[in-house]
């Protein structure tokens, strides 16, 4: 098995991908952008803007030269619905060339799925996801081309990614995704196996499971993972690539969250209120 996703795959976790991913040059400059970032940064995401500074990110060029990673730093966005998140940044070579590798995301007020229909406001879960898979004609998807820097992002970008196939299983995982569950020194105990064994309470990926083939988002919602039996706070970002009524793969973005000790999200299935 590849250590990547394919060629297409990765296009795909790029364009549609449900947080943020920007490539930034020496400069903080942007060199790529997915639709989600121009959601929430509509000028600051344009080749050769400076999201650093978008982001008030000031130390950019310290935090290049030690080449840190950066975790669930608050962030400012421009966006009049979702105007603050969190900002994740690791930086890596591609071609020679080093970049700044982003994941970016939003603050909602109610995250998808729930126990009960989301609030009829713009700021939650649901809207976000709706905004980012809202037709946009100035927004021009990144081709194969791409590719180089697409793999260079899921190698560097300290953001845990996988992709899940139809019947469960972690087809690919990032190394940042082997290590948050504690499968660093033995990645195809994870990779290849099924997606349930992660999970700390098992109606939540059953939940999750049911949901997948009908295109069901998952958004900046709070679960535990498992690493070597001890639970791990997380938040998700998830979509699912479908075609012609078929799971290809999910698009599963996982962040550290950033408020450990609050209350695990539920889901329908549980019939539980948060």
């Amino acid at each position: 098995m590849s250590a990547y996703p394919s060629a297409p795959q990765l296009v795909d976790l790029f364009n549609w991908a449900s947080p943020g991913m920007v490539v930034t040059d020496g400069e903080g400059r942007v060199v790529l952008a997915n639709k989600a970032a121009k959601q929430l940064l509509p000028d600051a995401s344009a080749p050769g803007a400076e999201v650093a500074a978008a982001l008030g990110v000031e130390d950019y060029q310290a935090l290049l030269a030690s080449r840190s990673v950066v975790e669930n730093r608050e962030v400012p966005f421009s966006h009049a619905d979702f105007p603050k998140g969190y900002a994740n940044l690791g930086f890596g070579e591609a071609d020679g060339t080093v970049y700044g590798f982003w994941a970016l995301r939003p603050t909602t007020t109610y995250p998808t799925p729930s126990p009960k229909p989301a609030p009829q406001e713009a700021t939650t879960a649901t809207a976000w996801i709706a905004r980012v898979d809202a037709p946009d004609a100035d927004y021009t998807p990144v081709t194969e081309d791409a590719v180089p820097l697409v793999r260079a992002y899921y190698d560097h970008c300290p953001v845990a990614i996988h992709l899940i196939e139809e019947d469960g299983t972690v087809a690919h995982a990032n190394w940042k995704d082997i290590a948050i569950v504690g499968a660093t020194e033995a990645p195809d105990s994870y990779v290849g196996h099924h997606i349930r064994q992660i999970y700390a309470d098992k109606e939540i990926v059953e939940d999750f499971l049911g949901r997948w083939d009908d295109d069901a988002p998952i958004i900046d919602f709070r679960a535990d993972f498992l690493n070597k039996g001890e639970r791990v706070p997380v938040v998700i970002f998830s979509t699912a690539n479908v075609e012609g009524g078929t799971l290809k793969n999910t698009r599963c973005f996982v962040f550290p969250d950033n408020e450990p000790g609050r209350k695990r999200d539920r889901v329908t299935a549980l019939d539980l209120a948060f």
